[in-house]
């Protein structure tokens, strides 16, 4: 049983994970007390060792940034990859996409990482107790309390106003109170170890991924420091059963051979471990959150490792899981239901966004389509999988990853419907899917607009939303007010463009993304 003296946080975080140590110091600062109950002792052990160029200005928030620039972990600047029928390999690098604050990543080794992570949490003021495992927890409209057992075997019990479950895939909080909904085309085992001395490239490109296929799935290859790097691949979960009796010892070592181009740059290297199997279920839970919990990264959902998304979507989720948590403790009178689907909106969205890239991406594979891996991916259910609305939000957020699909259509096994709609956005001569850019355009009738919420430093603050017919909400911004003004009737969606632009208010490439997100989005339609 608990002992009698109750601990009291404002807020106590289950994980001290990238998500769990990113929501817990930005909460710290924003005044609150915080404990965060982390059951192993770190530095320890994880996968996901990749970080995008997105995830740095994260890492400025919290002021660690500089840390990691000083300890000299790898910089990653792009993407090598050998996907699709053409074997010969191709780079995208971060520097060519829009609105990107850094133009390179970092490879970690997620020991040290994590740890400097949480260490900075307790720097910023954060009661951190590693080896504490969560046994027990309560939810109870005015917060909760949470039972947790130290290295000693004592259990402990402490009370807060707000949980935040960031336990991982575990889902200390959500995997009781919620259903995990699995993604039937996504579910894949992940194979790996770390060999020594492998062959990286010259310059710049020394540091960056590489991404080859071969017939059953897709491997990495993570530059690390020290000479060391991380080699797995994913492939299909029933791998482990076809392959149980030769071992997936044999099982690696035949898949290498299946693929030159890495086999190649290991052919000089010293294998510097075991192999290591995971599952690698893609997963989303039905809720995020909840009166008194939030549950951000892995605790709320994981997307297949293919774009290097998890520490990312931790932090990301952590960043908006602290100011969400931050409002509904300071500003009670805000509705408590609007700030939480705040929270559930904006991850969602995240998510779709990058499940998304991953279907097209996998979809796009145009060889070996006989073997199992890759047929099964490319018949993804998703609704209305024709090119006119299947991509509409995947492409109508395309302006700030132009260089992503413009690379990748030169590569891709992409059909030629979509292919040709996306090369017309981009080269200016269409703002949207499925209506002739010379066609008058006008504000639909069927918007909604709606009261919502944005970020404000450290709170949400009110804002407006519009919804056209697709369902799809975005913030009802001040361009986007004076462009569905511009829609009178007579006017086509180019003309609107340069209408835009004339104004003043927004150079070209940001006058074409807002009227092709408001077209895609059925915010516009063209004229009868």
């Amino acid at each position: 049983m608990p002992d009698a003296h109750l601990l009291e946080y404002d807020v106590i975080v289950i994980g001290g994970g990238p998500g769990g140590a990113m929501s817990a110091t930005l909460l710290a600062d924003f005044g609150k007390s915080v404990l965060t109950l982390e059951a192993a002792a770190f530095p320890r052990y994880h996968i996901g060792e990749s970080l995008l160029s997105g995830t740095a200005d994260l890492l400025q928030r919290i002021g660690v940034l500089d840390r990691l620039e000083n300890e000299g972990y790898i910089k990653k600047h792009g993407v090598e990859w050998v996907w699709g029928e053409n074997r010969e390999p191709w780079t995208v690098y971060f520097k060519d996409a829009l609105a990107m604050p850094y133009d390179y990543g970092y490879q970690v080794e997620r020991g040290p990482f994590d740890k400097m992570l949480l260490d900075n949490a307790a720097e910023h003021g954060v009661d951190v107790r590693e080896q504490h495992k969560v046994v027990d927890f309560a939810l109870d409209g005015q917060g909760g309390t949470v039972d947790f057992r130290g290295p000693d075997g004592v259990v402990t019990r402490a009370r807060a106003r707000w949980i935040v479950d960031a336990s991982g895939q575990g889902g200390t909080v959500t995997r009781r109170l919620h259903e995990q909904q699995w993604d039937p085309y996504l579910k894949n085992l992940a194979v790996w170890t770390y060999w020594k001395d492998a062959e990286r490239p010259p310059g710049l490109d020394a540091g960056n991924t590489f991404l080859p296929t071969f017939d059953d799935g897709w491997w990495w290859f993570i530059p690390l420091r020290d000479g060391i790097t991380s080699v797995g691949m994913v492939v299909d979960s029933g791998v482990l059963a076809r392959h149980r009796e030769e071992g997936m010892e044999a099982y690696y070592a035949q898949c290498l051979a299946k693929t030159p181009e890495l086999a190649a740059r290991l052919a000089g290297a010293e294998r510097a471990d075991d192999i290591h199997v995971a599952r690698d279920w893609s997963y989303i839970y039905d809720r995020f959150s909840g009166d008194g919990y939030i549950a951000v990264g892995d605790a709320a959902c994981f997307i297949d490792p293919l774009f290097s998304t998890g520490v990312h979507l931790a932090m990301l989720s952590g960043f908006l899981a602290a100011v969400t948590v931050n409002t509904a403790l300071d500003k009670p009178e805000m509705p408590r239901a609007e700030v939480l689907g705040f929270y559930e909106q904006a991850y969602r969205k995240e998510f779709g966004r990058l499940r998304a890239q991953v279907y097209f991406l996998y979809g796009g594979h145009g060889g070996s389509k006989e073997s199992y891996f890759w047929h099964a991916r490319s018949q993804f259910d998703v609704p209305d999988i024709d090119p006119e609305k299947a991509f509409v939000s995947l492409i109508a957020g395309a302006f700030a990853h132009r260089s992503w699909y413009s690379r990748y259509l030169e590569q891709l096994d992409v059909p030629d419907q979509l292919r040709s709609t996306i090369e017309n956005i981009f080269d200016g001569k269409s703002t949207g899917i499925g209506v002739d850019p010379a066609q008058p355009v006008r504000r639909s009738e069927d918007v909604t607009i709606s009261s919502d919420l944005a970020v404000d430093g450290a709170h949400l603050r009110a804002a407006q939303a519009i919804a056209g017919p697709s369902g799809v909400t975005v913030p009802y911004s001040a361009a986007l007010e004076s462009l569905l003004g511009l829609a009178d009737g007579t006017t086509s969606s180019l003309d609107l463009v340069e209408r835009l632009v004339a104004d003043g208010g927004q150079d070209r490439e940001q006058a074409q993304s807002l009227v092709h997100e408001a077209v895609s989005y059925g915010l516009l339609v063209p004229v009868s």
